[in-house]
């Protein structure tokens, strides 16, 4: 009985911690101070279907991997649980662009906008006493 209440404990405590943030250079993905970001995959772990992905914003160097908070690299299922994870933090699609050279698609993402973000810049007013003249 002990033994198997060790083990629930420690599935449990092994949940939680990959239940916490996703990071890049240390810093939280949803705390990027970037508006656009460029996400990539790379081949997981040897004979493994799963993902690595990379995740550049402008930050220069040797563009980082999204880690855990132990600094090891997050594999992934696929680029859609990518995208997934990306929208929680606050990213949506832009585009996707395809590398012809070496077929690699490149996801751009960029910050969400909420409602407020957004004003009448470009738009008219409609004026129903004109129409009637």
């Amino acid at each position: 009985m002990k033994s198997k209440f060790f083990l629930l404990t420690l599935f449990v405590l092994g949940s939680i911690s990959f239940a916490n943030a996703q990071y890049v250079n240390e810093v939280p993905i949803s705390d990027i101070d970037a508006d656009y970001v460029m996400i990539w995959s790379d081949s997981g772990p040897i004979l493994s279907t799963k993902i690595t992905v990379r995740i550049d914003y402008g930050q220069g160097g040797r563009t980082p991997q999204i880690t855990d908070e132990r600094r090891r690299p997050i594999s992934f299922n696929g680029m859609l649980s990518v995208l997934n994870m990306m929208s929680k933090n606050g990213f949506e699609l832009f585009e996707i662009i395809r590398s012809e050279k070496d077929n690699q698609e490149f996801y751009l993402l960029r910050r969400k906008r909420s409602y407020s973000d957004y004003d009448n810049r470009g738009t008219v007013d409609y004026d129903s006493t004109l129409r009637n003249q």
